[in-house]
């Protein structure tokens, strides 16, 4: 095999194995961002501990309304980039997907403010 021909071929088989990783990866965090009364009723702690000091006087459900459970993942993961007055979120990878399923449901109208 001629070395152009092979560089493609093993380009082809990386860019392949990198999006079968990535679509593991996207499927995996869908299923542990599920609603659950468990996942809701811990981001809703979460909300309370680590936002209310200032989303309380600046509601969040009209913020996120119609985001799904990945948006808000996402969102939370890089706040000070959407908003320059929001500080990184310091909590667990579990608390941010917990608090990713409380605000899609938010959201929706299907949570508790």
């Amino acid at each position: 095999m001629n070395w152009p021909l092979r560089n493609a071929a093993l380009a082809a088989a990386a860019l392949g194995l990198a999006g079968g990783l990535l679509w593991g990866a996207d499927r995996l965090r869908s299923t542990r961002l599920a609603r659950t009364p468990e996942a809701l009723a811990r981001g809703r702690a979460v909300l309370a501990a680590r936002c209310l000091h200032c989303h309380a006087a600046i509601p969040l459900a009209p913020r996120v309304a119609g985001w799904s459970a990945e948006r808000a993942y996402d969102a939370i993961g890089r706040l000070p980039a959407l908003q320059p007055a929001m500080p990184r979120f310091a909590g667990s990878e579990e608390e941010r997907r917990a608090l990713a399923v409380y605000l899609s449901a938010l959201g929706a109208g299907a949570a508790p403010p």
